[in-house]
């Protein structure tokens, strides 16, 4: 039996589909789809607004070629019509092994549309 998705967990599920396939391509693109200032971490990089996460995606992230491949994809819904989303799955870059990751957006709408005010990015390597 086939449960129907809640508009929040298809939004979330479509949002994370265009990221990544705009990530993957063309990271420029992403931009578009965060707020104006919006914060953003990627490992240890943290900016705030486009253009400080522009520079971090296009200049700071030094990888050639990247894949990422999701496992799982959590939504909820949030106040003011939010909906967190929790991404998990594998990242190969380069000549690299893929290593686990996990990624968190908090979405909102703003202006008749959703964007990206919050996005947080760790991989998952644990140093024994």
């Amino acid at each position: 039996m086939n449960a129907v998705k809640a508009p929040w967990e298809t939004l979330g599920e479509e949002l994370v589909k265009a990221y990544y396939n705009a990530f993957d391509t063309n990271r420029e693109q992403l931009l578009g789809l965060y707020s104006p200032d919006a914060m953003f971490t990627f490992e240890e990089h943290r900016a705030q607004g486009q253009a400080g996460i522009k520079q971090i995606l296009t200049e700071k992230l030094r990888f050639t070629s990247i894949q990422h491949l999701v496992t799982k994809v959590d939504c909820q819904p949030t106040a003011e019509n939010g909906i967190l989303v929790l991404v998990t799955g594998r990242l190969k870059t380069d000549d690299d092994p893929p290593h686990a990751f996990s990624q968190t957006f908090y979405v909102k709408p703003l202006n008749n549309s959703y964007f990206i005010f919050h996005d947080i990015f760790r991989l998952s390597i644990h140093n024994m």
